[in-house]
């Protein structure tokens, strides 16, 4: 039988060569060496338990939004103990950690970050706060959409970058996804001289990605499924790399969940495949990649980060007429006030699109149906 670092017949074997030696420290080697077996297997069984509990310790493991605690659960399990920093009704883009999380994560041998904004924030402090804490950014390399003109805003700690931004946007981009297929959702402000660097370095960092003249980056990657499979292939990795007793476990959890991702990828476009070039209407702008995949169009209430002015609440109701808007749709982590305000006004309905639901698979269902609830609602006006 072989054994690999960190299996656990590897883990007993090291255990008792520590006792062995521990014993012949105290009792010196003649006299550790007279030692029936029978008495050294004794002591052996005695300090078992702490090392089988040491070899069997979860890994905790820190994450920012429950979708992500959501994927290493379904490829990890009982291996890892999962600390999520944003729970269900807080905002990503403005939060801050608890006293109580800042100093949980100052032992937390690893965080998976998915490049929301606090974390840009928040991380390199983190990270002064535990050196030992390996941080894998899952986002990095992947290539990341920007926020259009329908729904440009700005996220917390960047809100006036972003009033500056969403002033140099016109109001129709109807024409960004015309080659939604070859471009995989990229939009039209993505410059052909920046392929290359931005296939390699996008996402990380929306300060930078204004600086090259793209817009603020959109941090919601993983409501692409195409997307979300990628970044469990990443996750999968590292996890394997810190837990290889349990690698070929994790392996399988991997492939089973490709499979279900890229099926549920299938379902979908099949489902939305009619509606193809629609737009919809939503609060905050959370949804931009699952639009992009699906060839929709969203288009945000939300203005730079902020509810719409009289003027600009005006001129929305007027496009939602236009279009025959039946639908509404808002999220639990934002003031839905503005948007049960237009939807009065229009006489449409107020739906949820949530994207920090728990439930990643039946979250993209619900938005699936939703969705495709509210076309048939402005088809049959």
């Amino acid at each position: 039988m072989s054994m690999h670092a960190g299996s656990p017949l590897a883990s007993r074997q090291v255990f008792c060569e520590k006792l062995l030696s521990r014993v012949q420290r105290t009792l010196g080697s003649r006299a550790a060496r007279s030692l029936p077996l029978s008495v050294l297997g004794a002591l052996a069984v005695l300090a078992a338990p702490n090392a089988q509990a040491e070899d069997s310790a979860p890994l905790h493991v820190a994450v920012s939004v429950p979708p992500v605690e959501w994927m290493v659960d379904q490829l990890a399990g009982d291996h890892v103990a999962i600390t999520t920093l944003v729970k269900p009704g807080n905002s990503p883009h403005t939060y801050d950690p608890t006293p109580r999380q800042v100093a949980e994560l100052s032992t937390v041998p690893l965080y998976l970050a998915i490049g929301v904004p606090f974390e840009q924030v928040w991380l390199p402090r983190l990270e002064k706060n535990n050196a030992e804490m390996q941080v894998v950014h899952l986002e990095e390399g992947l290539n990341t959409r920007h926020f259009g003109s329908g729904e440009a805003h700005a996220h917390g700690h960047d809100e006036a970058h972003g009033h500056e931004h969403n002033a140099h946007h016109d109001d129709d981009h109807s024409d960004d996804h015309a080659d939604h297929d070859e471009h995989e959702g990229h939009d039209e402000h993505h410059h052909d001289e920046h392929e290359e660097h931005h296939d390699e370095h996008a996402g990380h960092d929306a300060h930078h990605d204004e600086d090259e003249g793209l817009g603020e980056a959109d941090p919601h990657l993983w409501l692409d499924p195409q997307r979300m499979q990628t970044v469990v292939e990443r996750a999968a990795e590292v996890l394997e790399a810190r837990l290889p007793q349990h690698a070929s476990e994790i392996d399988a959890n991997e492939q089973r969940l490709l499979k279900t991702l890229s099926e549920l990828d299938e379902q979908i476009a099949q489902t939305l495949a009619p509606y193809k070039g629609r737009n919809f209407l939503i609060f905050h702008p959370s949804f931009g990649y699952f639009a992009d995949r699906y060839s929709l169009e969203q288009h945000a209430i939300e203005v730079s980060g902020r509810e719409p002015t009289p003027r600009e609440m005006a001129m929305l109701i007027t496009r939602a007429k236009d279009e025959n808007i039946g639908t509404i749709f808002v999220s639990g982590q934002f003031s839905q006030t503005a948007a049960k305000r237009i939807a009065s006004s229009l006489e449409a309905e107020v739906a949820v699109l949530d994207p920090l639901a728990e439930d990643y698979l039946d979250n993209l269902k619900h938005a699936t149906e939703a969705l495709k609830a509210g076309f048939e609602l402005t088809d049959s006006q």
